[in-house]
């Protein structure tokens, strides 16, 4: 059966579809993709996807400007293409934003799964973990999970545990980059001994380790281990050659906006290992089985958009404001931006990365205290994990990740009995405190709740509807006010948008938002 996969993000996380289209391949599906034109270059790394339908988004909203019948002509043509062969396909729709919902609604009369509109043009999604997926999509950094995993689940596909596994470039590209790589007029190239890829441009300036303090790192590399800085990004990054140029110790080979992405995917397979900031190259990377080190910044952390290959090494300021919210600005002058230095990236990577040769040489032994360092792994079911490299483990922020982890895992499968962890970690006595005070107003709120809806059932009256939505309301603000659970908060106004339009939609809701708050104040309350 030929599925129809709509992804209309950019190219990381266009990337990231790969373990889906596999997924679907194991379960006896081909699959066609439908992407941005401007990004289906990526979609020759995915060797799964047989058909791929590029939409002129770029097009279409010029046309728009032009002309809204040309625009409607250019979509219908492009639409031909795909309801031609597919019409009745079922379609896998990754891009949970309306107009994505619209187009999936338009190009197939079959059934339409992760984001989709129902009948009267309401959105719905397929399973609950799609809806946890808008979630964490529009707040980053509020999910436990890793965005690979969430898209898997949100497809009804098990988490297989396998890497991202991305097509190799040809013969041609990888000959064309090494003779690049050969002929650049670097100084000292008898004392080279492989190469460090660096990207140092990002989405976000505030995302940004300083390009000085990448050619500190590479100095450093190339001095105790001969690998020389190829510097990458694309051409409207080239003013960061400068900068690093500025303070560059060690010689260097720009390719910043001078390789193609074939050419971009040939350097990372003759590169030693890739430093990146939180990006596309950053998935190319991992999907290509390189090395990586990543750091992230800002509203950037691993446990959400970290690289999708287990022993990856993950890098973040070890602040009590990191991650940062979005759209807030920052009060403490971007001091995450600094707070990761060259000397902790290179005794990391010695450590963790290169070859067992490097990681026998004496070390300069930094302190590592405003880094917090993992190492991606995978948990018992096979999620993607993170394991901590600098002490955070035992530190509050991480513990709640993991019980977040346990529970939401469990919930979002639907499962009638959530049951407890085998351990559940030792939290400080306040804390606990205030969670099952929090809980206790949850199951509180819940079951009055329950009962409204169930007099609601039996008689709609417009007093007991205004009294619903109070106590609805009340729970909502509950949760997003609680630093425990924003998560939930968030979920239960998504979730209950959706099922929220008939009596028994509400009833199934407030049930298990109910039996989760319940097992979850059941296992403290043992503890």
């Amino acid at each position: 059966m030929r599925t129809l996969v709509m992804n209309l993000t950019r190219f990381g996380d266009l990337l990231q579809t790969q373990p889906v289209i596999a997924g679907l391949r194991d379960q006896g599906h081909s699959t066609a993709l439908i992407c941005l034109d401007n990004f289906a270059g990526a979609t020759r790394f995915l060797p799964d996807a047989e058909e791929v339908f590029a939409l002129p988004g770029a097009g279409l909203l010029a046309d728009l400007d032009r002309s809204w019948p040309a625009a409607l002509e250019r979509l219908a043509a492009w639409k031909h293409a795909i309801v031609r062969d597919h019409s009745t396909s079922p379609l896998l729709n990754l891009t949970p934003i309306q107009s994505a919902r619209l187009l999936a609604r338009v190009l197939t009369t079959g059934p339409v799964s992760g984001f989709g509109l129902d009948e009267q043009g309401f959105g719905y999604y397929g399973n609950a973990w799609a809806a946890f997926l808008q979630t964490s999509t529009m707040n980053r950094g509020c999910s436990p999970f890793n965005l690979v995993d969430l898209m898997l689940r949100a497809a009804d596909l098990p988490v297989s545990g396998r890497d991202l596994e991305l097509a190799k470039p040809d013969q041609e590209a990888l000959d064309h980059v090494q003779a690049m790589l050969e002929a650049a007029p670097t100084t000292a190239a008898s004392s080279r001994r492989g190469y460090v890829a660096l990207q140092l441009g990002t989405s976000e300036p505030r995302r940004q380790w300083p390009e000085e303090y990448f050619a500190q790192l590479g100095g450093l590399l190339w001095e105790r281990f001969g690998l020389c800085p190829v510097l990458l990004g694309t051409a409207s990054e080239r003013r960061l050659v400068d900068g690093y140029a500025a303070k560059a110790s060690a010689p260097f080979i720009d390719l910043i906006g001078r390789t193609s992405l074939p050419e971009l995917a040939a350097v990372l397979c003759h590169a030693d290992l890739l430093v990146t900031n939180d990006t596309g190259t950053m998935h190319l990377a991992a999907g290509l089985g390189r090395p990586v080190a990543a750091i992230f910044l800002a509203t950037a952390q691993p446990w959400d958009t970290g690289p999708y290959r287990e022993n990856s090494l993950c890098l973040e300021p070890n602040l009590a404001c990191h991650p940062c919210a979005f759209g807030t600005a920052c009060g403490r002058r971007e001091e995450c931006r600094q707070a990761i230095t060259p000397g902790q990236v290179f005794e990391l990577i010695r450590a963790h990365l290169l070859p067992q040769a490097a990681r026998e040489q004496p070390s300069g032994s930094p302190d590592l205290h405003s880094v917090r360092a993992w190492k991606t792994c995978r948990d018992a079911h096979g999620f993607l994990d993170l394991s901590a490299l600098t002490g955070q483990e035992t530190d509050l922020r991480t513990q709640w990740i993991r019980v977040q982890r346990h529970y939401y895992r469990q919930f979002l499968d639907q499962r009638s009995d959530i049951r407890p962890p085998d351990h559940l970690p030792s939290l400080p006595a306040e804390t606990r405190s205030q969670i099952l005070t929090s809980l206790e107003q949850s199951i509180a709120l819940l079951r009055i709740l329950e009962s409204q809806a169930q007099v609601l059932a039996i008689s709609p009256l417009p007093r007991i509807k205004q009294k619903f939505m109070a106590y609805w309301e009340r729970l909502q603000a509950h949760w997003q006010a609680d630093p425990f659970f924003p998560v939930l908060g968030r979920l239960w106004l998504t979730e209950s948008q959706d099922q929220g339009r008939d009596i028994a939609g509400v009833l199934h809701l407030t049930h298990r938002y109910l039996n989760l708050a319940l097992a979850w104040k059941d296992a403290f309350d043992r503890h």
